[in-house]
């Protein structure tokens, strides 16, 4: 029976007036019931004990828990000393910044500018204190610029930068090759307009092209030379740029100083370091506040290119030639061909130039003048001054012009030293001819006393012969032609 069901039988057995009879089966009902609350009474003592079993076990735990937080919590009675203490020796940490660097592309191709943006906060992500900090940057490859707009000290070498942070916690700067020493941001944005224009029929930039490709000997990197040898002769920022950028790049040697494998592209990895600091003077002691690094690839193609560009003759190889034909027999050819090439630099540029000397060497050499002594000396004047020019290395023709002026007073000074080789040599001959004839005179002393007395005349005009005097050479030589006429008449 259930409590319930003992609850039930209970309230039916209420209820009773005096005098009512209680009958048996109430009775009975009514000790069951009481049967059922002692059975009910009996199960909650028993579950009353397993309670009280589990409070004292819980009660050991807590106490337990209890001391060991007493245990623990005694030493943070003096966390207030500890909390000022590590405060007071982490303010200065707290001055720090939290500095970021960041760019849109890792790898660029030269020629292109890669904008660095640096990044300032407090420590907590708040802005930057005033007066606003600087940054110093170094760059171990390249060149650099700051963004206009900011307040910046530059250095000789556009390698290092101190600019200040804007009112944005912001620094952006500019790298880019180290061979623009120099080279204005207009013709730098000139010369990128490169990149952007079409390579050939490919559907594709030049940029894209060259950022593609496996190798400068790839097809489709040819066909984007092409056509940037093509902006090159039309524009004349983009010669400057080049012309520029090549004489850096081969220390002003540009003739044969571009040396590449021409199966590879080269590669400059610059790694641009920064520190963030407090101000710009040299003499505070504050420390470095913010440090940050990044790294940006540059792959080189513009010697690749100009390699070409300089060797690739047959445009104007035509137009030297018909020169050379119609100048190779007179004096001063190499002068009229230098002055040739210094007017036609002034539209082609130092590569143009350099091509033009290639184009007038490859004409020079084609020539076959046969047994033409002024072409023979035309042609070999001309290859003279152009070896001599490309083996200096510099691009202009001073080298070719004065080997033309040296070479003309050489030669004159050799047609003067000729002349008078062949009066000594005659001179030398015809003593050596008297030389002979007094040993046979010698010979026939015993023919008389005339004759020796001849031969003593004559041997005294012999020994006055001086054969540095070539203008009395000849006098004497007609003297001695005349006494031997009558030694001969007499030995005869």
């Amino acid at each position: 029976m259930t409590l319930e069901q003992a609850k039930a039988i209970v309230n039916g057995l209420g209820g009773k007036a005096a005098g009512h009879l209680i009958r048996a089966e109430d009775w009975n009902a009514l000790v069951s019931v009481l049967g059922a609350y002692g059975a009910q009474i009996e199960a909650l003592d028993t579950g009353l004990q397993d309670v009280q079993a589990d409070v004292a076990a819980l009660a050991t735990e807590v106490q337990a828990a209890i001391a060991e937080l007493a245990a623990r919590v005694a030493p943070l009675e003096g966390l207030d000393e500890v909390v000022a203490r590590i405060d007071a020796e982490t303010a200065p940490l707290r001055e720090n910044y939290l500095l970021r660097v960041s760019t849109t592309n890792e790898h660029y191709l030269v020629g292109q500018v890669a904008e660095l943006v640096f990044t300032a906060t407090a420590l907590d992500g708040g802005p930057l204190p005033e007066p606003r900090p600087w940054l110093d940057i170094v760059t171990t490859w390249g060149r650099l610029r700051a963004v206009p707009g900011f307040i910046v000290r530059e250095n000789a070498e556009e390698n290092a930068l101190a600019v200040q942070f804007n009112n944005a916690g912001q620094v952006r700067v500019q790298l880019r090759s180290h061979f623009t020493k120099g080279i204005t941001a207009s013709t730098e944005a000139a010369f990128a307009g490169v990149l952007q224009a079409q390579a050939g029929n490919s559907g594709k930039t030049v940029m894209r092209v060259l950022q593609e490709a496996a190798s400068p000997q790839d097809p489709e990197a040819q066909m984007a030379f092409r056509s940037i040898s093509t902006m090159y002769e039309g524009n004349r920022s983009v010669r400057g740029f080049a012309d520029a950028y090549i004489d850096q790049y081969t220390g002003g040697r540009i003739i044969g100083g571009i040396s590449l494998n021409p199966g590879e592209w080269r590669h400059y990895r610059a790694t641009v370091m920064a520190f963030a600091k407090p101000d710009a003077v040299a003499t505070s002691p504050d420390p470095t506040r913010g440090v940050a690094t990044i790294q940006v690839n540059f792959r080189e193609w513009i010697p690749n290119w100009s390699f070409g560009h300089i060797d690739w003759v047959d445009p104007v190889l035509p137009d030297w030639s018909r020169l050379l034909d119609v100048h190779i027999r007179v004096p001063d050819l190499v002068h009229r061909m230098v002055s040739e090439l210094d007017k036609r630099a002034t539209d082609a540029g130092v590569l143009g130039r350099i091509r033009d000397m290639k184009a007038l060497e490859k004409a020079a050499n084609v020539i076959n003048p046969g047994n033409d002594t002024l072409m023979q000396h035309g042609k070999a004047m001309m290859q003279g001054a152009l070896q001599m020019q490309f083996a200096t290395g510099f691009a202009d023709t001073g080298v070719a012009a004065g080997y033309a002026r040296q070479a003309s007073v050489t030669q004159q000074v050799s047609q003067t030293a000729k002349a008078a080789q062949d009066t000594a040599l005659d001179a030398a001959t015809a003593k050596q001819a008297v030389t002979v004839l007094e040993n046979r005179v010698k010979a026939a002393e015993q023919t008389g006393k005339e004759i020796s007395a001849g031969l003593r005349s004559l041997g005294d005009g012999i020994n006055k012969i001086d054969v540095v005097q070539v203008a009395d050479l000849g006098s004497r030589l007609n003297a001695i032609n005349a006494s031997l006429s009558g030694l001969a008449s007499r030995i005869r």
